[in-house]
């Protein structure tokens, strides 16, 4: 477990308990899950994973932590192109944006010091005080253009 790992672990711990919640086994197999990927996971995503090591999770747990682990502020939940969401570690400092291939649902991140330098000014400009920011594009990758010419009839 890294640095990072053990910073949320112990941060959740604290969040359940002054929540009068239980910390059980499955919570902090799911956190640690989480933050040892550096992929956008869905519920599914996640269950699997914990199948394949053999650790017995319901359906039910998987979303009830991943709810858990959005109110603390640990994970980030995005409707990334598709009908589901997606849910993403939190960094300190770890801000990014994502464009989204509509043909593969490959996601790319990114972040740009010019492009979240003018999103402060203009959120200054109109006296807004942004508590996140997130920019979503969507459109085609260079493997979803090769889909799209492979699957278009003209």
């Amino acid at each position: 477990m890294n640095k990072l790992s053990k910073r949320a672990e112990k941060l959740f711990i604290q969040y359940l308990r002054e929540n009068n919640l239980k910390v059980t086994q499955e919570r902090l197999a799911l956190l640690e899950e989480i933050f040892e990927s550096e992929e956008h996971l869905d519920a599914d995503d996640l269950l699997a994973r914990m199948k394949v090591k053999n650790r017995k999770v319901s359906r039910a747990t998987v979303y009830r932590t991943l709810d858990l682990l959005v109110q603390c502020g640990l994970v980030r939940k995005s409707r990334l192109g598709g009908e589901h969401f997606f849910y993403e570690k939190m960094e300190p400092g770890g801000g990014h944006h994502h464009m989204v291939c509509t043909a593969t649902g490959k996601i790319i991140e990114f972040w740009d010091a010019e492009l979240d330098e003018m999103l402060r000014r203009i959120c200054h400009e109109y006296k807004f005080r942004p508590s996140f920011i997130s920019i979503q594009i969507q459109g085609l990758s260079q493997e979803g253009l090769k889909v799209e010419q492979e699957t278009s009839f003209f």
